[in-house]
């Protein structure tokens, strides 16, 4: 019975000094240096994985606080979750400044991004025009004035640099230059004439049908009361209710026609943002 006692002990005593030198190896690589993080964080940000990419590029600023690209990456992911704060924080400890007028190229366009992902339009044109990097950059200053729905502008701007603007930014100008607004005026003089001819001047057929009906309905009633009977109560509530119905479709045609305009517009500024905002 010794010799399998002893073969037990051998086999025991080789397996803890492979695991040994195993787990002596492993540590000598030390998995947790700048340039293995730097490569993990790499690809948990490729794979959409921002909340453990974060935790691998804070090891990468720790180890080394004026590596570039580890306050950059933090800059992006903070950015595509809209954390605002925490990527304007992100860059103040980068560069020890909040000067964006001289934020270079890499970080001014995630910055640009930034600020179209929260709808700060005013900040996007002074950024645009304050920062000297961003001189050149046709494809964001036209955007820049799509962003501010100023079509005509934004024509004369294509035009001027047509060949170094990007084809889906001179589509979208186009676009904006062809789009048909509604005349407000003439949707409440539409309706005025005939009760919800003007909601459907304005593409809202099914409110301009409702509306015809319930005006013409509660006219009609009325009408009919007084015919039989003038004195009684009935036919002057459904004559003021027909008034009520024919002023409220006049002014809501010519709103109906004001809300054509701007769903038109913002369609063009939502192509803008997919633009700016989509890993070319």
């Amino acid at each position: 019975m010794k010799k399998p006692v002893n073969f037990l002990i051998q086999l025991k005593t080789k397996l803890i000094i492979l695991f040994l030198l195993f787990t002596f190896d492993l540590f000598s690589q030390d998995l947790y240096n700048h340039d293995n993080s730097f490569k993990f964080g790499e690809y948990l940000y490729n794979s959409n994985q921002y909340e453990l990419a974060v935790r691998e590029f804070e090891r990468c600023v720790f180890l080394k606080p004026d590596q570039r690209d580890s306050h950059l990456y933090l800059f992006k992911i903070y950015r595509k979750t809209n954390s605002f704060d925490k990527a304007i924080d992100c860059y103040k400890r980068f560069s020890g400044n909040l000067n964006f007028s001289e934020m270079d190229t890499t970080f001014g366009v995630e910055y640009f991004k930034l600020l179209v992902e929260n709808k700060k339009y005013q900040d996007v044109n002074s950024f645009i025009s304050s920062n000297s990097y961003f001189k050149e950059n046709h494809d964001l200053k036209l955007a820049t004035i799509l962003l501010g729905k100023e079509w005509k502008d934004a024509g004369v701007y294509k035009n001027k640099f047509n060949n170094q603007i990007n084809p889906s930014l001179v589509e979208i100008t186009n676009q904006g230059l062809s789009l048909r607004k509604k005349s407000p005026v003439l949707a409440g003089l539409f309706s005025a004439i005939i009760p919800g001819s003007g909601k459907i001047y304005a593409g809202k057929w099914k409110d301009g049908l409702v509306s015809f009906l319930m005006t013409s309905t509660a006219a009609f009633m009325s009408v009919r009361g007084f015919n039989k009977n003038p004195k009684s109560f009935y036919p002057w509530a459904m004559g003021t209710l027909s008034v009520v119905y024919y002023s409220g479709n006049v002014y809501g045609s010519a709103q109906s026609a004001l809300k054509y305009n701007k769903d038109k517009e913002d369609e063009m500024v939502s192509k803008t943002r997919a633009y700016i905002l989509s890993d070319r």
